[in-house]
């Protein structure tokens, strides 16, 4: 983890103590300096990390269980394909918000 935390310029040792703390946000909060860095409007990664580890803010891409469970559900029944961001992806290549098809196809059972 540190090697990735120094990889997106964040120093680890301030970091230390949060990251116990809150070891469950950590992925998410590493996602969202990894969003921040890329549009370009994180001038301080260490500060973003550790607020965002703290406060449990996400990347903007980050999967949550929920969509995750549905989307591996989806797939076997052969009613998505493939899905990016917020859009899935049907077998004949219709691209379709993720919230509409979770709604069209709820999870049976």
């Amino acid at each position: 983890m540190c090697t990735e935390l120094r990889r997106l310029r964040i120093n680890p040792q301030p970091c230390l103590g949060v990251v116990k703390k809150h070891w469950a946000n950590v992925a998410d909060a590493i996602a969202r300096v990894k969003d921040a860095i890329a549009e370009g409007w994180c001038d301080n990664p260490t500060g973003l990390f550790i607020n965002s580890c703290k406060s449990g803010a996400k990347g903007k891409n980050t999967v949550t269980t929920d969509v995750s469970e549905w989307f591996e559900w989806a797939r076997k029944q052969r009613i998505v394909l493939a899905m990016s961001g917020s859009v899935v992806y049907t077998p004949d290549g219709e691209a379709v918000e993720l919230r509409e098809m979770m709604r069209r196809f709820p999870v049976e059972g």
